[in-house]
């Protein structure tokens, strides 16, 4: 019987490269954009916003980043003593 196990430090042969999108999620992609072409692109997209925002919101949901990371610097100077007290106390509830 033939190991058809990979060995370890063994490089991939054949196959896709990494990142090549499948053809058919390509076809289906290119179908969805030739029909939101049709509808009205952008102006139907405003159209469903006005009727149905819930669906307009899922898509919104589908599209927009996850996670959004954000760093602000301040300088503590020239914040009151109140101020810095509010700041400490809502980081300590996070």
């Amino acid at each position: 019987m033939t190991d058809t196990k990979l060995k370890k430090g063994r490089k991939k042969t054949g196959g896709r490269k990494k990142g090549t999108p499948n053809k058919t999620t390509t076809t289906v992609k290119e179908a969805i954009m030739n029909a939101f072409d049709k509808l009205g692109g952008e102006e139907y997209l405003v159209d469903i916003a006005k009727q149905d925002h819930k669906t307009f919101c899922s898509l919104l949901g589908r599209v927009l980043p996850k996670e959004i990371s954000a760093s602000i610097e301040t300088d503590l100077s020239l914040m009151t003593d109140e101020e810095l007290d509010t700041e400490l106390a809502r980081l300590r509830d996070e």
